[in-house]
């Protein structure tokens, strides 16, 4: 006795067959999408621009010019962060 598709089970095996392909895929694809994710944030610490000094240094003149630190305190700090 032949069913609706030719052999049992006919169109609803083909259509869960296509849909385990489908979940098959996609989860490969988002998989290779975390990987190469995961990658390109690793590279850019290693790779990546330095943390700008000029951050700090701000802080360091704006300390200064309120009187939290002396001169030679801001000139030991601007020295330090020149050489990092």
């Amino acid at each position: 006795m032949y069913y609706l598709g030719g052999y049992p089970g006919g169109y609803l095996g083909s259509l869960l067959a296509t849909l385990a392909s489908f979940l098959f895929w996609g989860l490969v694809i988002v998989g290779f999408a975390y990987l190469v994710r995961w990658a390109w944030d690793l590279a850019g610490e290693k790779f990546g621009p330095q943390r700008p000094v000029a951050g700090s240094l701000e802080t360091a003149k704006r300390r200064y010019a309120n009187g939290e630190i002396s001169r030679e305190e801001y000139l030991a700090i601007k020295a330090e962060l020149l050489f990092l």
